[in-house]
């Protein structure tokens, strides 16, 4: 069976879909991958990866949306996949579209995080809605990564049942890992990242720089906190990318120099070192008000024993246990938020054992292994041309709180 994963960007290829793709080769499943140009193709490439590449704008643009469908049938046809697996909101759509005119043989597609859910305004809502029920249509599988999405299809008659599976999210338990630090190479990240020496509580956050991951409202929580806790430094670990429809790193800075926190807050950049740099924090918090499915980023502060600030949103309340792992604060709080931190700020006993209790909870529940054994499962079924055997939390060994 011959597979191509689609999405916009090569930074989702390499930074989210590369696992994935591994176990696949590993299991003799051919797999290439489909995306936008970018730096990160290239960088595919020279790891042996069969990348090709399709402009794929990240907005609705009906005359670049239209091109785009074509190359991509065009290219489904020549490479005759077998299965395509689409990701990302715009190049789903835009993949099953094109999938289906190329006649695929199976399409499936991963839904990280619908762009429809409680906090979208009734406009915003009942349009995605209506995008992904009619794609809905044409897609033989739906890949779910929280159980509320695999609610959400249940109770909205989104699709029959039969085409939605729980897949989940995962991380590398054995990379993120306190384990796999070592001391002196952590003291020379510090340095040379900046960090003053008075900085004796590092609290940080990670994703793209977008307005809709709640940087400002951490920023506003900071500026709040300064006065009783002078010793502490942020870290925000990601970085803007060209293409960001919402482009936001300079008004974070403008906001960062606005308050008085040039000296206290270090924009990273995107980094390939992301677990040396969970290693330097003491508190991780993701304070995101958009739609996520299951951030990544949560599971691999937890992996890493971090105590976990986060919103009450669909995929974040998923990953974190309240008063267990972590704090759930209300999004686009910045008060909630400072009142989070500064209990955890203040209490180093808390801090160690919600992060202990995270790391447990993600060996137990979100193990990258997992993801990828029900993901070849679903493959080899729709390879059969069976009916799906499919997987939910309440079949497999997989506990909600």
């Amino acid at each position: 069976m011959k597979i191509l994963h689609l999405c916009a960007l090569g930074l989702t290829a390499k930074n989210l879909l590369k696992p994935q793709i591994d176990y696949c080769l590993l299991q003799n499943l051919p797999t290439e991958i489909a995306c936008s140009p970018g730096i990160e193709v290239q960088e595919l490439r020279q790891q042996g990866y069969i990348v090709h590449t399709v402009t794929i704008e990240r907005q609705i643009a009906s005359l670049t949306n239209l091109i785009s469908i074509f190359q991509l049938a065009q290219l489904i046809r020549k490479n005759q996949y077998d299965l395509v697996h689409v990701h990302t909101p715009i190049a789903a759509v835009i993949g099953r579209i094109a999938a289906k005119l190329a006649g695929i043989k199976a399409l499936v597609y991963t839904a990280h995080g619908f762009p429809f859910h409680d906090r979208s305004s009734l406009i915003e809502y009942r349009l995605y809605f209506t995008i992904e029920k009619l794609c809905s249509l044409f897609t033989d599988l739906i890949l779910v990564q929280n159980i509320e999405d695999l609610e959400t299809t249940q109770n909205s008659r989104l699709c029959s049942l039969e085409k939605v599976a729980y897949l989940g999210n995962g991380v590398d338990v054995d990379t993120f890992s306190r384990r796999q630090l070592n001391p002196v190479r952590q003291q020379e990240l510090r340095h040379s990242l900046g960090i003053p020496d008075q900085a004796k509580l590092l609290i940080g956050t990670m994703g793209r720089l977008t307005y809709k991951k709640g940087s400002s409202y951490l920023i506003d929580a900071a500026a709040q906190l300064l006065a009783q806790h002078p010793n502490f430094h942020i870290l925000i670990i990601g970085g803007e990318l060209a293409t960001d429809p919402e482009p936001f790193q300079v008004q974070l800075i403008e906001q960062i120099r606005a308050v008085g926190l040039e000296q206290y807050v270090t924009l990273t950049g995107y980094r390939d070192d992301i677990p040396e740099l969970l290693g330097l924090l003491d508190i991780f918090t993701l304070p995101t008000f958009t739609h996520e499915g299951l951030p990544r980023s949560i599971l691999e502060a937890m992996a890493m024993e971090l105590p976990v600030v986060a919103t009450d949103i669909r995929g974040c309340r998923e990953a974190v246990v309240h008063e267990e792992t972590g704090l759930i604060v209300p999004p686009q709080d910045h008060q909630a938020l400072a009142t989070a931190l500064e209990k955890l700020l203040k209490n180093p006993s808390l801090r160690k054992g919600y992060g202990c209790a995270g790391r447990q909870r993600v060996e137990a529940q979100y193990d990258e292994r997992q993801v990828f054994q029900r993901l070849e499962h679903y493959y080899r079924q729709l390879e059969k041309s069976m009916p799906l055997q499919v997987n939910t939390p309440e079949n497999e060994t997989f506990e909600m709180t």
